[in-house]
Formats: structure tokens, sequence, C-alpha cells
């Protein structure tokens, strides 16, 4: 059991990264960028506009473009994928923010870490914390990152768990199969706190998370003293935003945490590296990598190809499309195996994610938006796009030349 226990608390460990020492700091790489020029009109309070930007990796897995993510129209960017230090890490992190024109606002993804507790003389080889939920995780992170931080309200995330139901649950198969008495249960939340900025401002922020634990069934100690039991868990997925009091956007911050979307050619490139250290060998874990951002769906080998076809041109949506259903009537094109299973696939993530999938008109591509926003436009001389819920929004009101986009059926 031990043999077996020791696995299990490698393979939830692997997936942990070591914390940077503050959440809204991230290490400037070269893949720092600065946005192109913002979209000068006023637009309704309801629209928001998000200009696409990348995530270099500087060669911690491969020098490639590893994830896109939509930013504030305007905003500037950095950090990336860094390289990790401790014994409890993965091989990469990321270590990114994007930041208002302003610099009083930020939105960031920050590098997920792991720890373990036991009773048994069993050496750690992560940080020591008993943390056994999001909230626990969540109130200490802040507090550590913000010192005079003061916790305003905690929120669990149903879809932040559910991402993470899958990895939880095969963890825990292979307990049970192997006679192991382990729980393993996946957890996600978000806390909301006030502090006070380093120029003395008032600011309010938000970190969201998603976490697995696996603990031991307590067993007797022939010592005396508690039962022996040891506790394992690692966040998978981070996010998190600051502003100035009153300032902060959490729907603008939504919008951008799920648009993050990893390139096929970055996740070939890890998943190699993972089987050439042989951590993804186990049993019902060899096809999954990575979650990256709190909520987000783990990047698995089925998924790489519905990320590759999404960043290829596609047809207009008057032509076959690569992840139609494979039938729309009687005299419909049938569509092949592969292909309705890519759009299964799809709807997947789409329903993890909780975005839309869209036709881009102007790159041939697909993008995916934040589906609580009933229409979406590219806008044409940017690499852009707006949201809103206002089903009468006219860009050409605001000078503004765009093309109302259609999802991807």
């Amino acid at each position: 059991m031990k043999t077996l226990t020791s696995a299990l608390t490698f393979l939830v460990m692997t997936t942990a990264l070591a914390a940077p020492v503050a959440l809204a700091q991230p290490a400037t790489t070269e893949a720092d960028a600065l946005m192109p020029a913002p979209i000068p009109q006023s637009l309704p309070a309801d629209a928001i506009v998000l200009q696409r930007a990348i995530i270099r990796d500087p060669g911690v897995i491969a020098p490639l473009d590893a994830l896109t993510i939509l930013v504030p129209d305007g905003w500037t960017t950095q950090g990336g994928i860094v390289q990790q230090r401790d014994r409890c890490s993965d091989i990469f992190g990321v270590d990114w923010s994007a930041t208002s024109p302003d610099g009083a606002s930020s939105i960031f993804i920050f590098p997920t870490e792991g720890w373990q507790a036991s009773t048994t003389p069993m050496n750690a080889t992560c940080p020591p914390a008993t943390f056994t939920s999001a909230e626990q995780y969540l109130s200490a992170r802040v507090q550590a990152s913000f010192p005079n931080a003061r916790i305003t309200a905690y929120r669990p995330r149903e879809d932040y768990a559910k991402a993470a139901a899958q990895q939880a649950h095969d963890l825990q198969m292979m307990a049970n199969q192997a006679g192991v008495g382990m729980r393993v249960w996946a957890d996600g939340g978000e806390v909301e706190f006030t502090f006070r900025g380093q120029n003395g401002a008032e600011m309010q922020g938000l970190v969201a998370v998603t976490a697995t634990f696996m603990m031991s069934e307590p067993l007797y100690n022939p010592m005396g003293g508690a039962p022996l039991q040891t506790l394992s868990a690692a966040t998978l997925g981070t996010f998190g935003a600051v502003a100035p009091t009153g300032q902060l956007n959490v729907p603008l911050a939504e919008a951008v945490r799920r648009s993050l979307t990893p390139q096929a050619d970055w996740l070939e490139k890890l998943f190699a590296i993972k089987a050439q250290l042989g951590q993804m060998a186990a049993r019902n874990t060899e096809e999954r990598a990575a979650m990256i951002v709190a909520g987000g769906a783990a990047a698995t080998k089925r998924n790489i190809e519905t990320y590759r076809k999404m960043a290829e041109a596609t047809r207009a949506n008057d032509m076959p499309d690569p992840v139609k259903t494979s039938s729309d009537g009687p005299t419909s094109k049938r569509y092949t195996t592969d292909e309705t299973d890519d759009r299964i696939e799809r709807e997947s993530i789409e329903g993890i994610r909780g975005v839309e999938t869209y036709h881009d008109p102007v790159d041939g591509r697909q993008v995916q938006l934040d589906a609580t926003y009933d229409n979406a436009w590219r806008v044409t001389n940017q690499d852009a796009y707006i949201l809103t819920n206002d089903p009468n929004f006219n860009p050409g009101l605001y000078n503004i030349e765009a093309t109302q986009l259609k999802t991807v059926r």
C-alpha cells in the first residue's frame, strides 16, 4: 500500500508548480508585448473589446507560442512560460499578467503549487500544509501575497471543480482497483478581498483556483498518538485580477479567463517531454497534461487536434466545416466518425470553459469567446473582438468596421 500511495502522490504532485512571491508581479520574459493602440471610440457600457495576445514559451518546453488569450483593448502584457525550481514542481509554470494603460488594474495567471501533510514517517517532497479545500488555500494564498488584505467573500465554483472532476475520478479508480483506502476529490472557488496598494490607494482583488486533494483513510498507529494518515494536494489552474476599489470588472475578467487557449504544437512538445520523464506512464493519466487556468479544460491528447483545427483556416459557414454535425438532414453530406468525434470534443471544451465557438471571417480561424455574451463582432483592422448582449449593437455608429460572428455548428 505504501508503494501505491507514493505513486498516487507522485501523480498529483507532478502537476503542481511552485508559486511566485507575489501574484500580480510575474517575471518579465522575452514574450513581453505592447498591445496595439486601443479603439478610441466609447462603446456602450455592456460592450467589451478584447484583443488577442500571445503567451510565449522562451524554451522551457519549446520556443513556441504556448497559449493565446484575449485581453482588454490597449492593455500591455508581460511574462510567459517559466521554469520551475523546487522539488514539487512540474516542468513548467505560467507567470503572466496584463495591465491597464494607467497601471492601476491587472489580470494575471500565477504558477500552481502543491503541498503535503502526514502523520506517518513518509518523507514529504512538497511544502507542508493542511489545506483540504479551495477556500482554505485561497485565504492563505491571498494573505501571503497581500499582507494587508482583508477577505470579503468566498464563492465556491462548481464549474471550476467540474473541470478537474475527471482527473479526480481517474485517481480514485486507481486507488480502488488496488485496494488502497484513499479519498480523492476536486474543488474550486474564488475569493474576493481588499488591500492597500503600493501608493496607498484602496484596491480590491479576486483570486481563483481549481485543485485536487488526496487523503488516505486513517490507520491505527501502533506507536500511539494520531492515526496514520497522509494528505497530498495540488492546484491545477489559477487566475486573478486586481483593480482600484469600485473598478473591478468581474465579467471582463471572466471573459479573459475563458479565452485562454493552448496551442497544439506546444501541447505536443509538452506531452512528449512528460512521456520521456515517465510522468504520464500510469494508467488513466497518460492522456492528460495540464489545465493552466482556473476552470479551464484540461489539455489532453484528444483535444490537441481540436485546438489545431480551431487555429487552422476553416471554410465559410455555407461550406463544409470539419466540426459540423454528422447529418443536418436527409440529403446532407455524411461526415466521418473522426469529424463527429472532433465536434463532440469541441463541445465538451465549450461546456467546461463556458465558451461558444465562432468562425472568424477575417483570418478564417475558429475562436472561442465567453458564452455569457449573446453577440460577438470581429473588428476588421485589428485582431480584436467586441462582445455585447445588445442585439441592436451597431459598430458603424462608433466608426468601427466590424463583422458579426456566426457560431460553428
